[in-house]
């Protein structure tokens, strides 16, 4: 075997521990941040629950109740107890049809279905056109600053998500939801009719899927659920 082939063979051996080495330390990192992502996850949708309900004392995410729809789709619901009253049922729900593509969000409901609030959770929508949309902001104005003014409590208004408040379902929306561009009766954005569209149907197929499954939805609580 001449230098040049051994030089090659030395070449080979070493390409494959790099390779090795690369893989073990990259397999490492994936199981140490797998735990963390996982928990980070679980928090998120904790902190969205709490925003979006009323007071409760049992933990909704002990009792996840998932729903596969006709579209194939996705829908897990969280119910909220407080001393064994059902206080509120919430539906985390998420559609491809946005700007940017998927869109995430979490939709409360009061007990009797109709809606409560709307929260985007996740999207790729365009800053300062389709965020019009999705985002929910305190606004800061500079006399607030030196009149000592505090914020008010609770989420901050949005009247695109907002507009989907009190209302279900069954009511005399037109059915499936659109915007009133589509011959619905949502409002909408000009210039961002794909983010408007995406809202419509997010908030449109939790309020689709909490009807379809309401009778266990709100049926009464189990020890676990009541907070007991």
């Amino acid at each position: 075997m001449n230098q040049k082939s051994v030089n090659m063979v030395y070449l080979g051996v070493f390409l494959c521990l790099v390779c090795a080495v690369a893989a073990g330390v990259m397999g490492s990192v994936a199981v140490m941040t797998k735990e963390p992502i996982a928990k980070a996850k679980v928090q998120k949708i904790s902190d969205g629950l709490r925003a979006v309900l009323p007071p409760f004392n049992n933990n909704p995410m002990e009792d996840v109740r998932t729903y596969r729809e006709d579209d194939g789709s996705e829908a897990e619901f969280y119910r909220a107890f407080q001393d064994g009253k059902l206080v509120g049922v919430v539906a985390k729900v998420a559609t491809a049809i946005g700007y940017g593509g998927r869109m995430d969000g979490l939709v409360s409901f009061t007990p009797d279905g109709k809606i409560r609030t709307v929260i985007v959770t996740g999207h790729n929508e365009t800053p300062g056109l389709g965020t019009n949309l999705t985002d929910r902001k305190n606004e800061k104005r500079l006399s607030d600053l030196f009149s000592g003014k505090k914020p008010k409590e609770g989420l901050p208004a949005n009247p695109y998500l907002d507009q989907f408040a009190s209302h279900s379902a069954g009511d005399a929306w037109t059915t499936p939801w659109k915007i009133k561009k589509d011959g619905g009766n949502a409002d909408y954005i000009s210039g961002a009719t794909l983010s408007s569209r995406a809202v419509t149907d997010l908030a449109w197929r939790a309020a689709s899927a909490f009807r379809k499954h309401a009778a266990e939805l709100l049926a009464p609580a189990s020890g676990k659920e009541s907070g007991k």
